[in-house]
């Protein structure tokens, strides 16, 4: 039987945010604030980090050789840490983009609808207010940034708008309609 070395043993499934960052860091250099900035305008309309979390993601990156670090020093402002996708990490975003999504979905808002029987009414219907009134603001954000948005030069974060329209659309209409269920 052949002796294993570490690189050879199972990495753990890469998660949602390691797939976000990574994905982040195959547009080039940057550091965990640029990342925040950077997912707030692409990646944060499906998937926002704590900012915790995101730095804590980028360190065992690193210590997984899945990307680089390299201290910046700054006169004029605080150091900074800039992080870069290494061969390795490439793999793992490869990897973990066809592992993303095969876990079930946890959604505390239907749960919360679910069991709506057991709550205040007027809970239920302010969640289903609350679901209405941010999808329809969504679905207007998205509609303006469509219009200045250059579908052929990015064709795939265009798919996800397309997408983030449609679901907006249909939370739009899943709250008019149960909201209109619960008032007749």
């Amino acid at each position: 039987m052949p002796i294993r070395t570490s690189a050879q043993t199972a990495a753990p499934p890469v998660t949602s945010t390691e797939v976000a960052v990574l994905g982040l860091l195959t547009d080039g250099e940057r550091s965990g604030y640029d990342l925040l900035r950077a997912a707030e305008q692409s990646v944060g309309f499906f998937w926002t980090p704590a900012k915790t979390q995101l730095y804590a993601v980028l360190r065992k990156l690193v210590e997984n050789g899945f990307a680089t670090s390299r201290h910046v020093r700054q006169t004029d402002r605080p150091d900074k840490t800039l992080y870069q996708i290494t061969y390795s990490g490439l793999e793992r975003l490869r990897t973990g983009l066809e592992q993303v999504g095969s876990r079930v979905n946890r959604n505390p808002l239907e749960l919360r609808i679910f069991y709506g029987a057991h709550r205040p009414r007027d809970a239920v219907i302010a969640d289903l207010e609350r679901v209405r009134d941010r999808a329809r603001e969504h679905l207007a954000e998205l509609e303006r940034i469509e219009q200045t948005f250059d579908h052929d030069r990015h064709l795939f974060p265009y798919l996800t708008l397309l997408r983030g329209k449609e679901t907006a659309a249909a939370d739009v209409r899943w709250a008019e309609q149960a909201l209109a269920l619960l008032n007749r």
